[in-house]
């Protein structure tokens, strides 16, 4: 007997704020956080290569592409990356 894998091209249709939760979704698995993971509705910020939610005091990584991701769900969900400042 022969097996064959075949392909199929599949089209589907996302909106912008369910691709800004599957980007999130790489996120939390990157920094291994939980999928529940209480960020208490606060803002995902960067700084540098640095990722924190809504201030210094809350830091989830120091790993750059963790803030590249995090600003690029932020610049589709919001139409820009969101800064500490």
């Amino acid at each position: 007997m022969i097996k064959i894998n075949g392909k199929q091209n599949v089209e589907i249709e996302i909106t912008k704020k369910e691709l800004g939760y599957a980007i999130m979704k790489v996120v939390f698995e990157m920094a291994t956080l939980s999928p529940d993971y209480d960020d208490a509705g606060c803002d995902w910020l960067t700084a540098g290569c640095s990722t924190f939610i809504d201030n210094k005091q809350w830091l989830v990584s120091r790993n750059p592409h963790i803030a590249t991701l995090v600003d690029a769900a932020n610049i589709i969900s919001y139409g820009e990356p969101k800064f500490l400042e």
